[in-house]
């Protein structure tokens, strides 16, 4: 599968300030395969998402990225690593780009949440940016590590570029603050398997 790769620019072009963020999203994990929710620490790649990760390799080139960051789940770090090895880049790990905190959701497969509660269910597919999964955290606390995590980053790599890796829910939330679209459109945000998508920012439009 190759990976698509997007290019929008929230900030004009050309100022000498604007860093290109290529967000990547990880390759399949186990859990993902059996349709579970991630935990915390994340889960190993699978053969078929480590395939995904070296097709990413080959959209990404080497061009001007300078850095790679991951969060430090397993599936981040194992993603991040494979491409860090491949643009003779060191892999840098960043506990504030992790994955939403699902809390007590964490191993449950999407059937077994609705079962057991089903109106919490209903909101976190049609309102998600409303719902707090038991022990989590929301979409806005998320969003708000998220963003403090990449405006440090961006400062950093002014001019240059960056590749960015996360799981899902992180990419979703990113792609919604590097758009200013709201958390509600998160849904919409997520593509099916492995995407890559690059946008040029500054720090001033975080």
């Amino acid at each position: 599968m190759r990976l698509r790769t997007e290019h929008k620019a929230p900030v004009a072009v050309g100022s000498g300030n604007e860093t290109r963020v290529y967000l990547v999203k990880t390759g399949q994990t186990v859990w993902e395969h059996q349709g579970r929710v991630g935990s915390a620490g994340g889960e190993p790649l699978t053969e078929h998402g480590r395939r995904e990760v070296f097709d990413a390799l080959h959209d990404l080139g080497n061009g001007n990225i300078r850095a790679v960051y991951a969060g430090a789940g397993e599936a981040e770090a194992e993603t991040a690593k494979l491409i860090a090895q491949r643009l003779e880049l060191k892999l840098q790990p960043r506990k504030g780009l992790g994955e939403l905190d699902y809390g007590l959701w964490q191993g449950l497969t999407g059937e077994e949440i609705r079962r057991r509660q089903p109106k919490v269910y209903r909101q976190w597919t049609a309102a998600p940016d409303s719902v707090r999964p038991p022990g989590g955290e929301t979409l806005a606390e998320a969003g708000k590590r998220l963003k403090a995590e990449l405006r440090r980053i961006v400062k950093r790599h002014k001019g240059e570029s960056v590749v960015v890796v996360c799981r899902p829910v992180a990419m979703g939330v990113l792609k919604c603050l590097l758009t200013g679209l709201p958390l509600e459109e998160i849904w919409r945000q997520i593509d099916e398997g492995a995407s890559c998508a690059g946008f040029d920012t500054d720090e001033k439009s975080l």
